[in-house]
């Protein structure tokens, strides 16, 4: 089983059909069409408008999806709470411009924002693969310690390979 099917299984235990749950970086959507039937609401962010495009298509067939084409750090999570749980996938979009990533300093900036809005999950993919991806995978790491919660850490052996942290934030 490969990390997203292991933490799509994980976040299930809190995901009800009233729950508010963020795709922080929805990408090709697939992360999203996995919430969609699970939850009341998702709200589907991301910093490329191509990436909100390819989620619009993905999941067309549901209509409890709000999109938003903003930086993650910018987004004023207090107007969704209550949030059951929200899912990352740093790095670059898949198919498109790999100079185009999530950074270091918006990613922990969005963390501070969203945590406190948040009553169950948190899930965060980090990518260390590509230039700047395993600064932001040390300070997405660091800020996670800083909070005292239950880990979950899914790692492969291999160097440099994704790390996907489940954070369990009852």
């Amino acid at each position: 089983m490969n990390h997203k099917e292991q933490y799509h299984q994980w976040i299930q235990q809190f995901i009800t059909r009233n729950s508010t749950v963020i795709d922080m970086t929805c990408g090709n959507g697939y992360d999203t069409l996995f919430l969609a039937p699970l939850s009341k609401k998702v709200v589907a962010i991301d910093i490329q408008i191509t990436a909100i495009e390819n989620t619009k298509v993905r999941t067309q067939n549901f209509d409890n999806i709000e999109y938003i084409n903003n930086d993650h750090s910018q987004v004023d999570y207090t107007k969704y709470a209550p949030i059951e749980g929200a899912l990352y996938n740093l790095g670059y979009l898949p198919g498109s411009d790999k100079s185009i990533i999530t950074e270091a300093s918006s990613t922990v900036e969005s963390l501070k924002k969203l945590i406190p809005n948040i009553q169950s999950f948190l899930v965060i993919s980090c990518y260390r693969g590509h230039p700047g991806g395993n600064e932001e995978y040390l300070a997405v790491k660091a800020y996670i310690e800083s909070l005292n919660a239950k880990v979950i850490v899914l790692d492969y052996p291999t160097p440099l390979s994704p790390v996907t942290f489940c954070i369990d934030l009852t």
